[in-house]
């Protein structure tokens, strides 16, 4: 009986610790902007004279357009596209774009 205390402890001191490094979320809306090494997406929640929100492209991210994954060249992302993009934000460091989705073509 105390082993197992002891584990379940353990398992909910370990889940708690991974949830505190890194916190991720998805951004959907639309592309207001986009260059090779970052994307702008719109929400429709920015307030009035906010630009909206910048996240970053490096080579880590993956790119779906459909089900496909596919190279940023080929994903010839355009303005006005809807867009969801995976975002992590650790606890220290810069926020990383793990993911951008898009509708196939």
């Amino acid at each position: 009986m105390r082993f197992s205390t002891h584990a379940v402890v353990v398992a909910i001191a370990v889940t708690f610790a991974v949830s505190v490094v890194a916190h991720e979320m998805t951004v959907t809306g639309t592309v207001a902007a986009i260059e090779a090494a970052r994307i702008q997406v719109k929400t429709g929640n920015e307030q009035s004279g906010e630009a909206p929100a910048w996240y970053p492209i490096d080579a880590n991210t993956q790119i779906k357009r459909g089900t496909k994954t596919v190279k940023f060249d080929e994903a010839k992302i355009t303005v006005d596209e809807r867009v969801a993009v995976l975002v992590e934000h650790p606890d220290k460091g810069p926020m990383k774009t793990k993911e951008i989705r898009l509708a196939a073509r």
